[in-house]
This record gives C-alpha cells, sequence and structure tokens, in this order.
C-alpha cells in the first residue's frame, strides 16, 4: 500500500458514481488529512471547487466506503 502524500490522487470506493480526490495535506492533522474533489481535464487533474474538507486515514484502505490510490500527480 501507497502511504499517504500530498500531491496524490485517490478515487472514492463507491460503485455509485466515481469522486476523485487530491491530498492537499498531510502532515498537521494526526488522524486526518485534508481533500479535495478533483476532475481529469485531458492530461491534467483539476480541483472542481475550492472547498476543503477533512477525511480520516483510515478511509484510505482501497476498500468499500474509503478510497483507492489512482496516482501521483505532482
Amino acid at each position: 500500500m501507497t502511504g499517504i502524500k500530498a500531491g496524490q490522487i485517490w478515487r472514492e470506493v463507491d460503485p455509485r458514481h466515481p469522486r476523485y480526490v487530491r491530498i492537499i495535506d498531510d502532515s498537521t492533522l494526526k488522524n486526518h488529512v485534508r481533500i479535495t474533489t478533483v476532475v481529469k481535464e485531458g492530461e491534467a487533474w483539476v480541483a472542481s471547487s475550492d472547498r476543503l474538507t477533512l477525511a480520516n486515514r483510515k478511509r484510505f484502505n482501497g476498500k468499500r466506503g474509503g478510497y483507492q490510490f489512482v496516482e501521483n500527480s505532482r
């Protein structure tokens, strides 16, 4: 499993609809990381809004209800 690092793209494991997030900050909070929703435009990942949210680190496990690693983005 890949460690959580700023700039990575992760896919939410939910069969109802695709959702991708970028890790914004992985070091300031002990149990959470800051994320933002992104969409792929051509070869680049672009933020779909300016909103930042928090996600529990335990969700980055590749299982349903969590997030699965996609790629390093920066």
